[in-house]
């Protein structure tokens, strides 16, 4: 099936988000071809919408009209390039990913929060990370979890037992405190060692990248497994 058939079916809930990152500091929405969230999650952001060429039938499909449609305009229907408000760019050796970030620079529409990331083949998949980790600023949202880059040091608000899994990015030395298992100037790195499926232990958890930058994936929904043994999550 194409990705761009995708159903938009799963949803966020905007507060408990707001919790752990404030939303209003974003200055877009980036909707790549890969699974989108409900398109009342994604109108109710307010904010501009940029789509991948791919991702614009999605949208269009649920309703929601992309203010710009960005790409080499090979996977759009026909049809939508005269409808919507389409910017071709036919540079195969970028990614329409790569594409709209650069066209999202130049117009002041970055940090911006980024869906779809998930959608696809594995190596869409991988390709896609290794494109955020240029983002400076930008977030990632995917079903049931949240994605930030950390280049110096950050403090989350986190429900107790909250699930998250810190990733060199590809690599840093990291401090942490308020984790089940806390890093102290430890050395993470994509492929290595990384601290994967960590938990909160209190509400607030510092993360100190000494050098390099880490990718801090954040579950958002309970998650019962060897690492908690209650239901207690919040």
């Amino acid at each position: 099936m194409p990705i761009s058939h995708i159903e938009m079916s799963y949803t966020f809930d905007p507060a408990q988000i707001q919790r752990i990152i404030d939303l209003k500091k974003y200055n877009s929405v980036l909707c790549l071809d890969g699974s989108l969230p409900d398109p009342n999650f994604i109108l109710g952001l307010d904010l501009p919408i940029i789509a991948t060429d791919g991702a614009a039938n999605q949208l269009v499909d649920a309703n929601v009209i992309p203010d710009v449609v960005i790409g080499d305009l090979d996977s759009i229907r026909p049809n939508l390039m005269l409808q919507l408000n389409c910017i071709q760019m036919d540079d195969q050796n970028s990614s329409d990913f790569q594409k709209a970030l650069n066209h999202m620079q130049r117009s002041g529409l970055l940090p911006s929060i980024i869906l779809g990331m998930n959608g696809g083949y594995a190596d869409h998949i991988i390709n896609n990370i290794n494109i955020f980790s240029d983002c400076d600023g930008s977030i990632f949202l995917t079903q049931g979890m949240i994605g930030i880059r950390i280049t110096h040091e950050s403090t989350l608000s986190l429900p107790i037992n909250a699930k998250l899994s810190i990733m060199g990015f590809p690599r840093a030395l990291v401090s942490t405190s308020g984790l089940r298992w806390d890093l102290s100037r430890s050395r993470i790195e994509f492929c290595g060692h990384n601290s994967w499926f960590n938990r909160a232990l209190t509400g607030t958890v510092d993360i100190i990248v000494h050098t390099g930058q880490a990718l801090v994936m954040v579950y958002l929904e309970g998650i019962v497994d060897a690492g908690v043994n209650t239901e207690s999550w919040g």
